[in-house]
């Protein structure tokens, strides 16, 4: 292309770029307030990206202003309709650490937890940590915020969340009896049935998978007490495991009839 065509797009983009300059409203320095309500205007324009930078130069200029923590608000707002989760949830976090009592700081801990949540998968044959921290920050909002507008959501959104782990759980413990790792759905179904007693269903499967691995387990380490097969039960004896085998056929028993009762 000839230099003489290339002149007028050079001055075209020139002229672009300062009216984009000239389209940004200057904060004045005096007046913390009338410059927040301008880097708020991006915002309340749901453009989210140029609030982000905009709320942060406010931020930069008047740190102590009464208005730089609406702006560390915003900004996590801003962030988390993007979609940019992992980067709201880190923003809340700093937001409730630094201003603990601020009339938002129960949002924010809201927040912090469906930040997790989004990125949380819904099926059960994926890992479930996303789920995990969002019921931990959950349970902080229900500790520090009791009275929060919020608690009566994040309670049902728990029992969401823990449904969906204990289920994820069972997932693993089904696959390590189908690949005949017995020590490890043993150890998994233990853990299922005591940290999930209140899905009954749930418990009730992982107790009869616990029966079934430790009699496996209980057979390898007779046969050979130092195979990698018996890991998670190393430290135990045959006749041990088969003790505790005996243990959970009794809590089963138990736990059959008191669901029995419980129907009729």
């Amino acid at each position: 292309m000839r230099l003489n065509a290339l002149v007028p797009l050079l001055f075209a983009s020139l002229c672009l770029v300062f009216l984009s300059a000239c389209s940004e409203k200057e904060f004045d320095p005096n007046n913390p307030e009338k410059s927040f309500g301008i880097a708020k205007e991006p915002y309340d324009d749901e453009n989210y990206d140029i609030a982000i930078t905009r709320l942060g130069e406010f931020k930069a200029r008047f740190p102590y202003s009464k208005f730089a923590s609406e702006a560390e608000l915003l900004i996590a707002n801003a962030k988390y309709e993007l979609g940019h989760y992992t980067e709201s949830a880190l923003a809340y976090e700093q937001f409730v650490k630094l201003h603990p009592k601020h009339p938002k700081a129960d949002f924010a801990q809201y927040r912090i937890g469906q930040s997790y949540w989004k990125d949380a998968p819904e099926a059960i044959d994926r890992e479930q940590d996303y789920t995990i921290k969002a019921i931990k920050e959950w349970d902080k909002l229900i500790l520090k915020y009791p009275d929060s507008t919020y608690v009566k959501e994040v309670k049902a959104l728990i029992a969401v969340g823990k449904r969906r782990v204990a289920e994820s759980v069972l997932f693993v413990v089904r696959f390590y009896w189908k690949q005949e790792v017995y020590h490890a759905c043993a150890y998994r179904s233990i853990q299922l049935a005591d940290e999930y007693a209140e899905f009954g269903d749930i418990r009730l499967e992982a107790m009869e998978f616990a029966i079934k691995s430790l009699d496996h387990v209980a057979v390898n380490k007779a046969l050979d007490p130092t195979s990698d097969k018996n890991l998670y039960f190393k430290t135990m004896t045959a006749e041990q495991i088969r003790e505790r085998a005996d243990n959970f056929r009794r809590l089963l028993a138990d736990y059959r009839s008191t669901l029995h009762e419980e129907k009729h």
